[in-house]
């Protein structure tokens, strides 16, 4: 996909708003003592959303994130009932964490049956988020995330983000790599034809999935 849009001249960013700062960093420093600590892991994840999102170009013609602050909303969306919050307070408070990060204009999302990602998750064989590889972990990040794609589809929602965002979602365990790499280039140049085609002020597009 990069070759794709590097040879039609657009320039590209890259964004990865989950990998670690620098080692010194404080929070980074504390990570296997507090890996298990929620209050501790909102906080890092935060810090890492900001500090990789302050260091891209905004102004590159596609802005390409492995992850989103919708990635953030999805992991706590079943706390919100706990803390009796509405899905606009849960994003709003997100949100006053997360700042520096641009909302996605497009969502990517590489699915697959239950069984297989709770297999892809196991065959990582890392020490720290264990909690995740479970049937019962895997089936609740799924009804996460469809309650937040359902919100994103609100009225509502469009108002308070200002904008819509289209989500596309390919079955990795039915479709190839090249096929799905080639529908979300397409999706993608849909896009750039719109603008062109509607004269509009060119703005950052970010994909994420």
């Amino acid at each position: 996909m990069t070759a794709h849009f590097d040879s039609t001249q657009h320039r590209i960013a890259t964004l990865r708003p989950t990998k670690p700062m620098p080692e010194d960093h404080h929070l980074e420093r504390e990570f296997y003592k507090h890996q298990n600590n929620d209050d501790y892991l909102r906080l890092l994840y935060a810090a890492r959303s900001n500090y990789h999102a302050s260091r891209t170009d905004w102004n590159a013609d596609l802005i390409i994130s492995d992850r989103s602050i919708l990635t953030s909303l999805a992991v706590r969306w079943q706390n919100t009932k706990k803390e009796h919050m509405t899905p606009s307070q849960h994003y709003k408070q997100v949100r006053a964490q997360e700042d520096a990060i641009a909302i996605p204009d497009i969502i990517i999302q590489l699915d697959a049956p239950d069984t297989i990602l709770l297999d892809r998750y196991i065959k990582r064989d890392r020490q720290y988020g264990q909690h995740e590889e479970s049937l019962e972990s895997v089936m609740n990040m799924r009804s996460s995330y469809t309650q937040l794609y359902e919100w994103l589809s609100a009225d509502q929602t469009v108002l308070l983000l200002g904008k819509s965002i289209p989500i596309y979602c390919y079955d990795t365990a039915k479709l190839s790599v090249q096929t799905i790499c080639q529908n979300i280039i397409d999706a993608i140049e849909q896009i750039f034809a719109n603008i062109n085609s509607e004269s509009l002020a060119k703005k950052p597009y970010s994909l994420v999935h």
